[in-house]
């Protein structure tokens, strides 16, 4: 065993010549956080195969429009926030911890309002569930927004281990909790309730535990609420591109299309999400270099092993999802081709290593083109592709849209 250890650490070394990072780190670092990724994906994946037979599509599709009326809501909050956090911390501000916990707490006041008034209107048309929904996102979303804060420290400090482990617990406990409401037969609202009641006991158990074993200094900086307030404001139009494509479905097509789209990107979505590693371990790598020499380590013909470990990800999926449906999702056959085409997206996952590095250099203006430009062009191709063709428009527009998003950060971050 220490033989083949030292061996691996050599063939790590070895390559930092041709990739210019440390990939000891990087390979440390992702270890964790690619585990917790592959553990959570198989946690959504028993979820959505309950899902697929315990509930009805009307039902799936109410509970997953009102998920996407939460990230709407949640674009209200100081999303950008995290990023920021985790910049500081590696540069040695901790007390922008507790410090931007309270900023989101009194910021989450805007959703609430905002929530309420939806509810409201609800409430006058007589639909009283889905006003009850709105109130329940209104009082939780601001609050799980905010707790969930934690895992930007741990990552800041570099503690991957112990990021992984709360991740692990908090998952755990939030979908073994869906899962039982699933076998109950329990209706959209109840699985609501269900979802943000369990996902705030989990990540306050999870921020009080981390606040024992890791007290932050009081070193804080002014840059850094600033920071993620730009963060914030320019990720609001990225969120909404994000949420859109749900509620596009739910009112063009229905709660029972709703679903089948659900699940035809289910499992490329969380495929993709087995390489978000590589961003999340390299943004506090990348906020102590310097600009040059990140853009030497994030070169194209460096990138260019991540474009293809994605096109052989996305090419595997599209020739096993026929087996995977059958044997999971049998009452979703009609989503495999959907599913086996929007395995493309994940090519997004190129575009992110290169967003994360903006964040790390905070390159501001750089940022706002990012973060505005593109997803003006997301919104406007996914409304005029589901309008024109249905599922089949949207989904082209989201492919479009992960090639555009690859080739403008690369561009933003490479042009000087």
């Amino acid at each position: 065993m220490d033989y083949l250890k030292t061996r691996a650490l050599q063939a790590l070394r070895w390559s930092e010549q041709y990739t210019k990072t440390d990939m000891v780190y990087l390979a440390g670092s992702g270890f964790w956080i690619n585990l917790g990724v592959v553990l959570t994906s198989l946690f959504s994946l028993a979820l959505y195969t309950v899902f697929a037979r315990t509930l009805s599509p009307e039902t799936y599709g109410i509970y997953q429009y009102f998920l996407s009326a939460g990230g709407l809501l949640g674009a209200l909050t100081l999303t950008g926030m995290n990023s920021a956090v985790i910049r500081a911390v590696a540069r040695g501000n901790e007390g922008m911890f507790r410090s931007s916990l309270r900023t989101q707490l009194r910021w989450g006041l805007i959703p609430l309002a905002v929530a309420l008034c939806i509810a409201g209107y609800y409430f006058l048309r007589g639909n009283v569930p889905f006003g009850v929904g709105f109130v329940i996102l209104g009082i939780f979303v601001p609050l799980t927004y905010s707790l969930n804060t934690y895992g930007a420290y741990l990552i800041g400090k570099k503690d991957f281990k112990r990021s992984f482990t709360y991740n692990l617990w908090v998952n755990l406990l939030f979908y073994s909790a869906l899962i039982l409401a699933a076998f109950a037969h329990a209706s959209a609202l109840i699985l609501l309730v269900v979802h943000f009641v369990s996902q705030a006991i989990a990540h306050y158990i999870a921020h009080r535990r981390t606040l024992r074993v890791h007290p932050p200094n009081e070193t804080t900086d002014k840059e850094t609420s600033a920071f993620g307030g730009h963060l914030s404001v320019m990720g609001i139009l990225g969120t909404v591109a994000q949420q859109l494509d749900n509620f596009l479905v739910f009112h063009f097509l229905g709660p029972a299309t709703l679903a089948v789209y659900a699940f035809a990107t289910a499992i490329p979505d969380r495929l993709g999400g087995l390489l978000k590693f590589i961003p999340a371990s390299m943004l506090p790598m990348l906020a102590t270099q310097t600009e040059e020499a990140t853009k030497e380590a994030l070169s194209w013909s460096r990138m260019v092993w991540v474009v293809v470990l994605v096109a052989l990800l996305a090419g595997a999926y599209a020739l096993i999802a026929p087996f995977i449906f059958m044997i999971l999702f049998p009452t979703y056959m009609a989503a495999i081709p959907f599913s086996q085409v929007y395995a493309l997206s994940m090519i997004t996952t190129v575009g992110s290593i290169f967003s994360a590095a903006l964040i790390a250099q905070r390159q501001i203006r750089s940022l706002y083109v990012f973060n505005t430009a593109l997803p003006v062009i997301g919104i406007i191709l996914q409304f005029f592709g589901i309008a024109l063709y249905g599922l089949w428009g949207l989904i082209t527009a989201k492919i479009l849209v992960a090639l555009v998003l690859t080739v403008s950060a690369s561009f933003l971050l490479l042009r000087r």
